[in-house]
């Protein structure tokens, strides 16, 4: 897949463009017109990307309420770690699109149970991402039974992605949500429904993922899902996926847990870890911060070992 192949190849050696702290909402938010929307089209071919016909304006405050968007003090050290997350995430996403596989920019944002931070390294993932200069970020809140990104965004009521895989008259473009926070592009979840694990293992969410994937070849689609432990709507997710990150909280998340969701997945895939909430990050991780990174690709995570 050369179009993202070389868009994320600029990565490769590359930190994060932004310098400074911004801690203002005028600074957080950074309209499109900042970093122009693209998409590749050939090998050496790139046009606008065509913007999505609504948009928000992004609350920092509301997100703050809601737990998504860190605090005023620790903003920096946030950013920081997440410059630093992100990195790997990005060059597995490279290095399978070096190999020709499809959608290798879809990226699922899983954890074995609740309360993981899950849906916090998802936001926060994308942010960072999006403040890169070749790549931006497509969210999408598949985390349909606790939607917590579209709530946050004043999108809950919005019409979604579970709209869009009911009713074949629901468009991509119906769906898309363009924001003015780095030009983040969102899907919300939509309604509710009871057969949401069917609709998401269904033919149409397939061809909806790939469409993304190619429609946003120069973005990184961050999915956020439900727990793996507690409904059936992440395994299914997962088999359309370019790689899976689980989000570990650390001394929270059991072995035992870990592993039971890891087994429920397809270990061809590459799977990482952010370890969240460390205070001592001893494995893996970045001493004093609150996030460390573990890269186990096409292997099992077991609590800070491999499993061959």
């Amino acid at each position: 897949m050369s179009k993202i192949y070389k868009a994320l190849g600029k990565l490769r050696d590359s930190g994060d463009a932004s310098q400074g702290q911004e801690t203002s909402q005028v600074k957080e938010r950074r309209s499109s017109a900042v970093r122009p929307r693209r998409r590749f089209i050939a090998d050496d071919v790139v046009v606008d990307e065509q913007a999505a016909t609504f948009s928000t304006n992004v609350d920092i405050d509301e997100l703050k309420n809601q737990g998504l968007h860190p605090r005023d003090e620790d903003i920096e050290l946030v950013r920081q770690e997440f410059r630093q997350i992100k990195r790997p995430i990005l060059n597995t996403a490279f290095a399978i699109a070096g190999a020709g596989e499809d959608d290798a920019n879809v990226i699922m944002i899983a954890s074995a149970l609740p309360k993981s931070g899950k849906t916090f390294c998802s936001f926060n993932l994308s942010t960072s991402i999006a403040r890169e200069r070749d790549v931006g970020a497509v969210i999408v809140d598949a985390d349909v039974l606790k939607p917590n990104i579209s709530r946050a965004l004043g999108l809950e009521d919005r019409v979604g992605l579970i709209d869009y895989l009911l009713d074949s008259s629901v468009t991509l473009d119906d769906i898309l949500v363009g924001t003015d926070l780095y030009d983040i592009v969102v899907v919300p979840a939509g309604r509710q429904h009871e057969e949401a694990t069917e609709l998401l293992a269904s033919r149409r969410m397939k061809e909806l993922i790939h469409t993304l994937s190619e429609r946003y070849n120069a973005r990184a689609i961050i999915v956020d899902t439900p727990p793996l432990l507690l409904t059936n709507e992440a395994h299914v997710l997962a088999e359309n996926m370019g790689q899976i990150v689980m989000v570990v909280e650390a001394g929270e998340s059991s072995q035992e847990a870990m592993l039971q969701a890891l087994s429920s997945l397809d270990r061809s895939k590459p799977i990482n870890a952010i370890l969240n909430k460390a205070r001592n990050a001893a494995f893996g991780g970045y001493a004093g911060s609150e996030y460390g990174y573990y890269s186990a690709p096409k292997r099992g995570y077991r609590y800070g070992k491999e499993e061959g």
